[in-house]
């Protein structure tokens, strides 16, 4: 089963946007424990929050993509990496297994991209999370993930501002996009509208 799995929320500076969120009632998690480039707002159930600075794209790459161009499997990496404070992502997520289908699914409706199969993170409290991560090409189609190998989702939690989780995610997409997001996913929290001029996240409403 396929469903929202977690939003990409761009920051600038990781750390103050850390402090920010906890000075909104949010208990926030860095992915790891040095030099950590993103952090975490979880919810026992449902999608979280990944608070994103940057991608950790060598720099070697970005000088031979300003010589040669950018590669397609990178151009999602380079807009997180430059794009603006906000919502800039919309991850779907597999329960279990590979992405193999899915990729397959994608491809035969013109979407091709980057399949990643061996990715892990040592978390702060020393988790080897495993998983798979699937890219497409471009911006405006979410890309996809496995489950992590092991759960790092609080049980029965509520942040101190009350919020237990995310309610609904309202995202606009392409009618031709659309159709193949709503084949893709059974969740209800996700509101896919299709819109030709605007893409991406553009409402979060929390539970």
């Amino acid at each position: 089963m396929i469903r929202s799995g977690h939003l990409i929320y761009k920051v600038k500076g990781l750390r103050q946007a850390v402090k920010e969120w906890e000075e909104k009632g949010f208990v926030v998690e860095y992915g790891r424990r040095k030099k950590p480039n993103n952090a975490l707002i979880y919810f026992s159930q449902g999608p979280y929050i990944e608070l994103l600075e940057n991608t950790g794209i060598p720099v070697i790459a970005k000088i031979i993509a300003k010589l040669f161009g950018r590669p397609k499997n990178l151009e999602r990496f380079f807009y997180w990496d430059e794009c603006e404070e906000g919502w800039q992502g919309l991850c779907i997520e597999k329960d279990s297994g590979d992405l193999d289908e899915e990729v397959k699914f994608l491809a035969k409706r013109g979407i091709k991209g980057l399949l990643l199969n061996n990715l892990k993170r040592i978390d702060t409290k020393n988790r080897e999370l495993r998983y798979r991560c699937f890219f497409p090409h471009g911006t405006s189609f979410p890309f996809l993930m496995t489950y992590f190998s092991i759960d790092p989702k609080p049980q029965n939690f509520t942040h101190p501002n009350g919020i237990k989780g995310i309610n609904k995610i309202v995202f606009k997409i392409s009618s031709a996009q659309a159709k193949i997001l709503k084949v893709l996913v059974q969740d209800q929290t996700l509101e896919i509208l299709e819109d030709e001029n605007e893409n991406g996240i553009v409402e979060v409403i929390f539970n």
